[in-house]
């Protein structure tokens, strides 16, 4: 199973002053989900098995990105959504993704999650749900094998990476360095609309979780010191001398 993400795309997100205009953004797979789907596709297509994308959908739902998640090489999605799963809370939607797995039968051997979301990133929704189904979980891996009915993973860390055995059933979260995703032809996302697909209100759930009050998102805005300088050449030289000495410059 690959957990997925759609996100506003920060790159098109227009900016007025130091706020920032969301709902102008076009959506898209959030960057490092995509790495998520590419190692589940690549070790169902080594070993066999099914690939659930597990999609919460916390901010916006395009129908299209969905379908391009899913013609990356998954054969289903379970989708959560409704007004009890918008906003930003990961324990939220680790509980979320781990109920709905529940409801409808699916007991994944392996759940493939990003690193952490192009918009958020908090990185706690590995351990969360490992926490919730009581598996081991190994994150940040950027390098993995399956072996013998274990994971064999290299955890790209600060300074190092390490080396480390995780027996099956895991969850692991992944690095970019992982794979390089694969790009699905227009034909592909046109299939992936009949792909099955299982969707759930999270009302039906039951969630019960601490809440979270996300107050206000702002643009960073960068200052430039700004100085008209006049006078003789040699007079402008030495203020803008004077002015990059101040600043350690020069």
């Amino acid at each position: 199973m690959a957990c997925v993400k759609l996100v506003y795309d920060e790159t098109q997100m227009p900016v007025e002053g130091d706020r920032l205009l969301v709902d102008q953004a076009p959506v898209k797979i959030s960057d490092i989900d995509r790495n998520a789907i590419e190692e589940a596709v690549k070790i169902k297509e080594e070993l066999g098995g099914r690939v659930t994308l597990a999609v919460v959908v916390t901010g916006p739902l395009d129908e299209a990105i969905l379908k391009e998640a899913l013609a990356m090489g998954a054969d289903r999605a379970l989708i959560v959504e409704g007004d009890a799963v918008k906003g930003h809370n990961p324990y939220r939607t680790a509980q979320a993704i781990v109920k709905a797995l529940k409801r409808d039968g699916i007991d994944p051997n392996l759940v493939v999650c990003g690193e952490g979301s192009s918009d958020q990133y908090s990185c706690a929704l590995p351990a969360m749900i490992a926490e919730m189904l009581s598996l081991p979980v190994a994150t940040f891996v950027g390098k993995l094998e399956v072996k013998e009915g274990k994971l064999v993973v290299e955890r790209y860390l600060e300074g190092g990476f390490e080396t480390a055995e995780v027996p099956l059933p895991a969850v692991i979260s992944v690095t970019s360095e992982v794979n390089e995703p694969r790009i699905p032809t227009v034909l592909q996302i046109m299939k992936a609309g009949k792909k099955e697909r299982s969707s759930v209100d999270a009302s039906e759930l039951d969630l019960k979780f601490p809440p979270i009050e996300l107050v206000e998102i702002k643009a960073y805005v960068k200052e430039r010191r700004r100085e008209k300088v006049e006078g003789s050449v040699n007079e402008v030289v030495d203020r803008i001398v004077k002015v990059l000495e101040e600043k350690g410059v020069i």
